[in-house]
């Protein structure tokens, strides 16, 4: 009879480390990345509140989601594209409130990060010009020159092919150059 319940407490056990190592996993996770993913965010939406609100839904998703996670060794890819996409589908919100509320609603305008005038004076011309970028154009942009991943990842990540991400850096980069000689110039 002891035999019989020995398995069950055992089995108990074994579930209980099992959330206590999902929840250690997790909490390691979180730690390691929530910072980086709130700079992208912020890099994508141009708004720290609302990049944190992102990164923590990202984040909950994720968390909920766990068991469904089947390779453990590309989660780092899994929560920037669940960051991504929270942020893509921000902007979309976003442009159809202000369409809906076009007189009541004005964008808000976007605070550069604090920058040293005399020593960042181009990285502030590059950022403003990277804030004028379409939606798409921005996120490579970020992903492959903020966050340096490869064109493959870019294109995981946004989920189109790695074609598309070539063609929206190259006319990224043309509309930066335009927008950055007019900086110079004027």
């Amino acid at each position: 009879m002891t035999g019989v319940q020995l398995p069950v407490a055992e089995g108990v056990r074994l579930l209980d480390r099992s959330q206590a190592e999902r929840d250690a996993e997790f909490a390691a996770l979180f730690d390691r990345h929530y910072a980086p993913m709130c700079r992208l965010a912020y890099v994508i939406l141009g708004d720290a509140g609302q990049a944190e609100e992102i990164v923590m839904e990202a984040m909950l998703k994720t968390f909920s989601g766990w068991g469904r996670i089947r390779d453990m060794e590309r989660i780092d890819a899994y929560v920037r594209r669940a960051v991504v996409n929270q942020c893509r589908s921000k902007i979309r919100r976003k442009v159809i409130e202000n369409r809906v509320n076009r007189v009541i609603h004005h964008r808000d305008e976007t605070k550069a990060p604090d920058w040293e005038p005399e020593r960042h004076e181009t990285s502030r011309l590059v950022w403003e010009a990277v804030k004028t970028l379409p939606e798409r154009q921005r996120a490579c942009v970020v992903l492959r020159y903020f966050n340096d991943l490869p064109e493959a990842e870019i294109a995981q990540t946004l989920d189109c092919s790695v074609g598309t991400v070539k063609s929206q850096l190259s006319k990224a980069r043309a509309k930066l150059e335009i927008a950055l000689q007019q900086s110079w110039k004027g």
